[in-house]
């Protein structure tokens, strides 16, 4: 059998926590109707064995201390936590050797968003690729310098060190668990039970922008990728300022600079140029295409994309 050990601490996202355990143990309860053993047990690990207070002030309960969680695992979670700094890392001190050990006799190290602080202090990410959450990628930076951060990716992994830089990243990695512990079926049974309907419709769609990246800045050549690849999603000036290591100032004159527009309309012009091909060639609903290339206002959408288009949707999918 395998043994997973989820690290519970004050200030963690409960839902980092018991989004985790809900999904797994899903798992246990399809292999139970497949007339299977388990193929693995869950175990909530303290500091100590009092209850902490997870953000949004709910009590969780441990099931073992650190001291008591004296096993080599097979994996390992450590859940996001809001309001990381350095009298928060001081506090876990005990925490890193006991990670240095588990990881030393083979567990797999699951970070997920600020989760992978802890493992930074551990020093395991010496040295190899790791994400955080992009609010704090620049203090990530400065007190990590010998990690390599990959700011603008959605996971990283390396040397069984798996890090999740997403509001998904628990459901993600917890079905990577449960496709290596139980295998394929019970994985896709689960899949189908707990994440359908929870995704965007990201389809793929190749838009050109050659034109565009006719230019040397390698900096910004990144950026336009990967704004090319999370359109889709609510973006933020501070987020891709914070992913790339940019000055807000500096990235609007490099951006402007290189491309010749701004990186608003630069997105915003990306994101038409999408919904256009999905007008074409989608059976989608306006409301539907609306969201699929980021807006949450469908008229906010509808007077963008006349103005770019010169029609409304509704006329640009009749002319087409």
């Amino acid at each position: 059998m395998k043994h997973i050990a989820i690290f519970v601490c004050e200030s963690a996202w409960a839902g980092s926590i018991s989004l985790t355990v809900e999904i797994l143990k899903t798992a246990l309860v399809f292999q139970h109707r497949q007339q299977q053993a388990p193929t693995f047990s869950i175990t909530l690990v303290g500091l100590s064995n009092r209850p902490v207070n997870a953000f949004g002030d709910m009590s969780i309960a441990p099931d073992i201390s650190i001291k008591q969680a004296t096993i080599s695992y097979d994996a390992i979670i450590l859940p996001a936590v809001w309001g990381v700094n350095t009298d928060y890392l001081e506090q876990h001190q005990i925490l890193y050797p006991w990670l240095r050990r588990q990881h030393k006799d083979g567990a797999l190290v699951f970070g997920l968003l600020t989760g992978t602080y802890f493992m930074a202090e551990a020093k395991l990410l010496n040295g190899h690729s790791a994400i955080t959450h992009w609010h704090y990628a620049d203090d990530f930076r400065k007190r990590y310098p010998e990690v390599i951060l990959k700011a603008e990716q959605m996971q990283t992994v390396e040397n069984r060190l798996y890090c999740g830089g997403g509001v998904n990243a628990a459901m993600d990695l917890s079905m990577y668990l449960i496709q290596e512990f139980c295998g394929t079926l019970i994985a896709q049974q689960c899949e189908r039970h707990c994440l359908m309907g929870t995704r965007r419709d990201y389809r793929k769609i190749t838009i050109d922008t050659v034109e565009s990246k006719q230019h040397s800045d390698t900096r910004i050549l990144a950026i336009q990728n990967w704004l090319e690849e999370h359109y889709a999603e609510p973006l933020s000036m501070d987020e891709i300022t914070a992913r790339f290591g940019f000055s807000t100032r500096n990235l609007t004159r490099r951006f402007k600079s290189a491309t010749g527009k701004s990186l608003q309309i630069y997105l915003q012009e990306y994101r038409l140029e999408i919904a256009k091909e999905l007008l074409t060639n989608s059976k989608q609903s306006i409301q539907q295409i609306c969201f699929n290339v980021g807006y949450e206002s469908l008229t906010v959408f509808g007077r963008r994309f006349k103005a770019y288009t010169g029609l409304s949707a509704s006329d640009y999918r009749k002319k087409k």
